[in-house]
């Protein structure tokens, strides 16, 4: 893909559930930061901590008129129901997973891919 991006997404609470923290980089091609996010969003879950740090990393993708982004987090619940690989049961779960999908519509190319933590260290390091 041209004008590849990279973004790399992570939340958490803690205790679980917890206060939620979330936090994320994109950069372009070149490794150079477009953008990064952390900040703190009350109580729920790591689940919840995860799907919503993903759905700010599209809105600052969006906002920068990105089109084309690979999109990594170490959350392979969110990952896996994202692409269609597992169901989201619960409704927040379903409903926030049916946000993410409307808004990956916005890019002409997007590819969601789960990473170990080891792989996301600088996005968990935004949560902390």
């Amino acid at each position: 893909m041209k004008n590849i991006f990279v973004g790399h997404f992570d939340g958490s609470s803690v205790p679980n559930p917890g206060e939620m923290t979330i936090g994320g980089k994109i950069t372009d091609k070149d490794g150079n930061t477009v953008c990064t996010y952390s900040r703190s969003l009350g109580q729920g879950t790591n689940n919840i901590a995860e799907y919503l740090s993903l759905v700010e990393l599209i809105q600052y993708a969006r906002e920068k008129g990105i089109k084309n982004i690979i999109i990594r987090g170490d959350s392979q619940l969110v990952v896996n129901q994202v692409n269609g690989a597992w169901k989201a049961k619960d409704p927040k779960m379903k409903m926030l997973r049916n946000e993410v999908l409307a808004s990956l519509q916005f890019f002409d190319r997007w590819k969601l891919e789960h990473v170990k933590r080891e792989f996301n260290k600088e996005a968990d390091n935004l949560t902390r």
